[in-house]
């Protein structure tokens, strides 16, 4: 909890700002999420990853901790373009090293995806609505959205879940997650994607 304290304000500011990195002999951008609820996922995956035994025991103690915790993160951020499939979070960097402004394919899926994001959140019930911008948009704890919204914990963990479902299920509906199934692990991985690629 401690290292947790320490060190989560530069994880974000990594996981916001984004980087870059080469692959293939080329000069790449990550942009950096910018959805709250996106950013806290992918934090809480970077230091599960960095309290695994391996992970800690390749630490050698000398280097500075920040370092090698951001290092977990910027591989956590690779990880989830290659099982993409497709770059939808980077981008090429011209030879003048500028973060590009550019109108891809990947740009126009995203738009289309933060049409129907933007839709099933119109659709919402008040009490869903601000339970979504409570936990997704303004990145709130459960607690934090519990007193605020004068409701219990276990009621913003119930709707949160519904309402995860619900996602999941309407986008699979308008071919999104193809050869994936609801459930634990791939709800989190897949939602969490695809709200990257339509994260604006």
């Amino acid at each position: 909890m401690e290292v947790y304290r320490e060190y989560s304000r530069a994880v974000y500011g990594l996981l916001k700002d984004g980087f870059t990195y080469e692959s293939g002999g080329k000069a790449l951008v990550f942009r950096g999420f910018t959805l709250p609820w996106a950013r806290e996922e992918a934090v809480q995956e970077i230091f599960a990853r960095a309290f695994r035994p391996a992970a800690r025991l390749a630490y050698d103690g000398i280097r500075p901790y920040r370092n090698y915790l951001l290092t977990i993160a910027r591989n956590h951020v690779l990880d989830l373009v290659r099982r993409q499939g497709r770059e939808v979070l980077v981008a090429e960097l011209p030879d003048g090293g500028q973060t590009p402004d550019l109108v891809s394919s990947a740009d126009l899926d995203a738009k289309e995806l933060q049409a129907h994001l933007e839709g099933f959140i119109a659709a919402l019930e008040p009490f869903e609505r601000a339970l979504f911008e409570a936990r997704f948009r303004s990145g709130q704890t459960i607690a934090q959205a519990a007193q605020a919204l004068g409701v219990t914990r276990h009621r913003i963990k119930y709707t949160e879940a519904r309402l995860q479902k619900r996602f999941f299920l309407r986008m699979k509906e308008l071919g999104y997650f193809q050869g994936f199934a609801y459930g634990k692990g791939g709800l989190r991985k897949v939602t969490l994607l695809a709200l990257l690629a339509g994260a604006a």
